[in-house]
């Protein structure tokens, strides 16, 4: 079995949404984009924000939406993020992100996917570390910095 990655996208409800969430977003990506992980039967576990703002709420916090695209490519996941959320976001995400592996478990349990849950746990427990690391130091917070990998020094760009 290939190894898997981990993705984010986001779906902002209003300008506001954007400003709230993006630093967030952006240490999301970078958290995410070296870590790789076995016994997954999809190229890829895509995470969605869905983020509500002042044009259009998604009506949900947490995670929800189990999804398998139609080519059978990637699992996407929703995490919600409503107004009040707001003040909250990295404890809604991380919490989100470990809670989805719960609702892979529950999908699994009706379907063929054979899925290494224990690999699954250290890649999105290392993912929600990092992340969190990331926002505290400032990094995505201001989307000022940005770090290239985990041990370099942050610049401006």
């Amino acid at each position: 079995m290939s190894l898997s990655v981990v993705d984010f996208s986001a779906q902002f409800g209003g300008e506001d949404a954007a400003a709230a969430v993006l630093p967030h977003f952006k240490a999301l990506k970078a958290a995410a984009r070296e870590l790789r992980f076995e016994g997954f039967p999809f190229a890829e576990l895509a995470f969605i924000l869905r983020v509500d703002g002042e044009v259009h709420c998604f009506g949900f916090s947490g995670v929800d939406n189990l999804e398998v695209d139609k080519d059978g490519e990637y699992l996407s996941v929703d995490i919600g993020i409503n107004h009040d959320d707001r003040d909250r976001i990295p404890d809604i995400i991380s919490n989100a992100i470990i809670a989805s592996i719960e609702l892979i478990k529950a999908k699994e349990c009706v379907s063929p996917w054979h899925v290494d849950f224990t690999a699954m746990q250290r890649c999105l427990s290392e993912l929600t570390v990092c992340y969190r690391e990331r926002i505290k130091d400032g990094v995505g917070a201001t989307g000022l910095k940005m770090l290239s990998s985990r041990n370099s020094e942050p610049s401006t760009g």
